[in-house]
């Protein structure tokens, strides 16, 4: 792992690719899951299957969509940066994409999310990306790219500890939804250089590839709550609230 990890808030930073091992679920005690999607049901509230297809595309590709938008969006109008700002910023396809705030690890958001529209829930989630002004940042002899930043990706959210979401006061299982990505291309817009915690962001087209646990809900009209709670792999407590008023 090369320097200091910069990993403010859930989304971004510089990790170096080192060996290590698959994917692994949060240590939990998980609850019942079928008593759990009775109760979100009646509440209107559905979690979809990890490997559901939402408008042609699975859960990890749009993760990736999700990327794309959060970098594109210029600082000034930057929900990742403000939290009082319009969530819907420059959103314009079929799945409403939640924004975290990318300066701390504990919020409140409050986001209007358009009826009949799936909802893309960032849990705890960050990016591996590439290149990188660290000069040492760079595949072994014989490793791709996309091992390279995939496994520095899922060394780092090893280490998160004791994750625990709730939707509308029940808590979910969410150990089947860690999303790992491919390597994928987006554009970041110049202005976010420094104001976000990306020490790799060059302001144009860059690779990357993305980890971490998202959700993709279906929500009837009204006001649904999701909290996260967890112990992030530098230590810092997260603990952020998403209101979800959906509209009528």
């Amino acid at each position: 792992m090369k320097g200091d990890i910069i990993a403010v808030a859930v989304l971004t930073g510089w990790l170096a690719g080192c060996a290590g091992e698959e994917p692994t679920p949060v240590t939990e005690t998980p609850p019942d899951t079928a008593q759990v999607e009775d109760a979100l049901g009646a509440r209107g509230a559905v979690v979809l299957p990890p490997h559901a297809r939402v408008h042609g595309r699975t859960v990890t590709e749009w993760s990736k969509e999700w990327y794309r938008w959060h970098f594109r969006v210029p600082a000034d109008r930057s929900p990742m940066l403000l939290l009082e700002q319009d969530c819907d910023v420059d959103q314009d396809g079929p799945i409403f994409f939640v924004p975290v705030y990318d300066l701390d690890t504990t919020f409140q958001r409050t986001c209007r999310v358009p009826k009949n529209r799936p909802v893309l829930v960032p849990l705890w989630v960050i990016i591996n990306d590439y290149p990188c002004p660290d000069p040492s940042f760079e595949p072994a002899p014989g490793q791709t790219l996309e091992d390279f930043l995939r496994q520095g990706a899922i060394d780092f959210n090893n280490g998160t500890q004791d994750l625990v979401v709730t939707i509308d006061g029940r808590r979910i299982d969410v150990r089947r939804h860690r999303h790992t990505s491919g390597l994928f291309t987006f554009d970041g817009d110049p202005s976010l250089i420094g104001k976000i915690p990306d020490p790799c962001l060059t302001g144009g087209e860059q690779r990357g590839v993305t980890d971490g646990w998202w959700l993709m809900l279906q929500l009837s009209p009204g006001e649904h709550v999701v909290n996260v709670r967890a112990l992030a792999p530098f230590g810092a407590p997260i603990d952020y609230t998403y209101t979800l008023r959906v509209g009528r």
